[in-house]
């Protein structure tokens, strides 16, 4: 019989698991996602809470057919600063459901290349202030 040798663990209270900066959005910052759910569904624009170089959150503008965490978001078109990009968004997290006022954030996925470059082209300009 063997013996088992172990340092503990050492267990951290809080762990932020984000790998890139979110950046804020002012409500009057004209900075809106375009979109259709489901696929051919009803047409919504709704602000943009915040923006990473991995994703986006936005405010629900009212309850959303058939939107839940893991139901992707398919054709978005963002408009920030001044720029428009497109893409998928895998939505994350509801918060606190889904309704009218609610967060949803979660993980965007560029359309093309030239929309990934946009993406960094905006996070380059928040990030300058």
């Amino acid at each position: 019989m063997g013996v088992i040798v172990a340092e503990p663990k050492v267990e951290a209270s809080f762990r932020n698991r984000r790998l890139q900066t979110r950046f804020p959005l002012p409500a009057d910052a004209e900075a809106v996602l375009r979109f259709c759910h489901p696929a051919g569904g009803p047409a919504f624009v709704t602000p943009v809470r915040d923006v990473s170089l991995s994703g986006l959150s936005f405010i629900l503008p009212s309850e959303i057919p058939g939107l839940h965490v893991g139901a992707i978001i398919r054709g978005i078109e963002a408009e920030i600063a001044g720029r428009t990009f497109r893409g998928d968004l895998l939505p994350m997290h509801l918060t606190p459901e889904n309704g009218p006022g609610s967060a949803c954030g979660g993980l965007f996925y560029p359309e093309s290349d030239e929309d990934l470059i946009t993406i960094r082209l905006v996070v380059r300009a928040l990030e300058q202030g």
